[in-house]
């Protein structure tokens, strides 16, 4: 999957959608397509990217439907009840699979004490794609789903829209009793995951 068309098409669907406040999201991923997509491995710490926590607990963001690659329908305010990890990622993205092998070993660590969300920002693309791109990078222990157009839109207008730019490998942390916490971009290791999440517990 090319960064270029996928991003394109996002852009295009988002445009599309007759909603102001997608223009930001619009914005943000015809950036992306001149950058032409995400580059190597990011090192740095997690840095803060802004407060999901201004967004409140309803936020759309977090009530808007998601299917997972299983076929499976929730909401992120379903998770309530255990602290969830949520990172948003491309499967063109080096980064993000980077961070994503770090992901993985964590909730292996985890297992039942909480929940590890991937969400892809490639609306137009098939979630057989993503479950086979999963499977191949022995990804077993997180929950892959792809974002609707909705759900992208949700997701800049809520959180900024560093939330939508894969190459950023942004994620964040809900606690058990469904308070987000801070959106952060950069690579952040397993044992930092870990901590993060049982302290969110």
């Amino acid at each position: 999957m090319q960064p270029n068309r996928s991003l394109l098409a996002t852009a295009r669907s988002l445009l599309t959608a007759g909603r102001p406040a997608t223009l930001a999201a619009v914005v943000m991923l015809l950036g992306l397509l001149v950058v032409a997509g995400c580059g190597g491995s990011d090192t740095a710490a997690p840095t803060d990217a802004g407060s999901a926590e201004d967004s409140g607990t309803g936020a759309a963001w977090r009530t808007a439907a998601i299917t997972d690659v299983d076929g499976k329908t929730f909401t992120l305010a379903d998770l309530e009840g255990s602290p969830a990890f949520v990172e948003v990622f491309a499967t063109w993205c080096p980064n993000c699979r980077s961070q994503l092998e770090d992901t993985q070993r964590a909730a292996a660590e985890l297992g039942d004490e909480a929940t590890f969300v991937a969400l892809s920002v490639e609306t137009d693309l098939d979630p057989a794609e993503v479950a086979s791109y999963a499977e191949e990078n022995g990804f077993a222990d997180i929950r892959f789903a792809v974002m609707s157009e909705e759900l992208l839109a949700a997701f800049a207008d809520g959180l900024g829209t560093s939330a939508v730019n894969p190459s950023g490998t942004p994620h964040l942390v809900i606690g058990a009793d469904g308070t987000p916490g801070e959106l952060r971009t950069g690579s952040a290791s397993a044992g930092e995951i870990v901590d993060a999440v049982r302290s969110a517990g």
